[in-house]
C-alpha cells in the first residue's frame, strides 16, 4: 500500500515538471520570438559579380571582391534576426570593408559575446573593427574592452558602453549614432554611457531616424516613428562609419 502511494507521489511530481517545462517552454516562444528579417532585407542577401555572400552556422560574411585590409564584425539587436542587417552590411562590404553579421544563440548578444573570437582566430592577419545595434552594440562594447589587441575600433547604433565594457582609459575610436525618434533606447543610460568612452569618441544624432530602421525588419513596439525612410537611416548610418574608419585611419 505504501509502495503504491509512493508511485503515485512520483508520477504526480513527474507529471507536474512535466507541465511546468510545457509552460516555460511556450512562454519561451510566444516572447522570445524574434523580429523577422523584411523583404528588403532578404533582397540584400543576395550576391553579383562584385559581392559574395556565405551564410555559415555562425555568422553571414558579405565579402567584397575588391577589400580593404579592415574587416567589420557586426552583433544583432536583440530579437532580431540576423539577416535583417543584410542592407547595412551590405552598404559597409561595398565600401570594401569585409562584413560579418554574427549569428546569436537565440538571437541574444549577451548570450554569445565572444562569438567574434571565432571569426579573429579565423583570419588573424586581418584588422577588425566591432560593432553593433541596440544590446548587440552594449555587447560588442564588451568584447571590444577584453579584447584590445585584437579590436581596432568599435561603432554603437542606438546603443551606449556600460561600466562592465568601459573603454574611458584607452584610445580607442568609438563612434555613437542614435536616431532622434528612438522611443525605445534609455536615454539617461546612453548618457551615463558617455563616461565610458573615450574623450575623443564620435557622436551623431540622425535627424528623424528611430531605433528600428537601423535594422531593416519593421517596426519595433515601444519605438517612435521614423520621419527619414528605412534606407535613408541605413545610407546615412554608412556614411558615417566609413567617414570615422577614414578619419581614424582605420583601413
Amino acid at each position: 500500500m505504501v509502495q503504491r502511494q509512493k508511485k503515485k507521489w512520483v508520477r504526480r511530481v513527474v507529471i507536474g515538471v512535466l507541465a511546468l517545462l510545457m509552460c516555460l517552454g511556450i512562454t519561451a516562444y510566444v516572447y522570445l520570438q524574434p523580429y523577422e528579417a523584411s523583404h528588403r532585407a532578404i533582397e540584400a542577401m543576395s550576391p553579383n559579380d562584385s559581392l559574395s555572400i556565405t551564410s555559415q552556422e555562425d555568422w553571414i560574411l558579405f565579402q567584397p571582391a575588391d577589400s580593404e585590409g579592415t574587416s567589420v564584425i557586426f552583433y544583432p539587436g536583440g530579437l532580431v534576426e540576423p539577416e535583417s542587417y543584410a542592407p547595412l552590411a551590405r552598404n559597409i562590404a561595398e565600401q570594401g570593408y569585409p562584413t560579418y553579421i554574427v549569428k546569436m544563440p537565440l538571437d541574444l548578444a549577451v548570450l554569445g559575446i565572444n562569438k567574434a573570437e571565432q571569426i579573429i582566430k579565423q583570419q588573424e592577419h586581418e584588422t577588425y573593427i566591432i560593432g553593433g545595434h541596440s544590446l548587440g552594440g552594449a555587447m560588442a562594447g564588451r568584447f571590444a574592452s577584453n579584447h584590445q589587441n585584437d579590436i581596432k575600433g568599435l561603432f554603437l547604433l542606438a546603443s551606449y558602453v556600460d561600466k562592465g565594457g568601459s573603454l574611458a582609459s584607452t584610445s580607442m575610436p568609438v563612434l555613437s549614432i542614435i536616431g532622434s525618434n528612438d522611443g525605445i533606447m534609455d536615454k539617461e543610460k546612453l548618457k551615463e554611457g558617455e563616461q565610458y568612452v573615450p574623450k575623443t569618441a564620435t557622436f551623431h544624432e540622425l535627424n528623424g531616424g528611430n531605433h528600428s530602421q537601423f535594422g531593416s525588419y519593421g517596426f519595433q513596439e515601444g519605438d517612435q516613428k521614423a520621419t527619414i525612410s528605412v534606407g535613408t537611416q541605413i545610407n546615412q548610418t554608412t556614411s558615417f562609419i566609413n567617414q570615422w574608419i577614414t578619419t581614424n585611419q582605420l583601413k
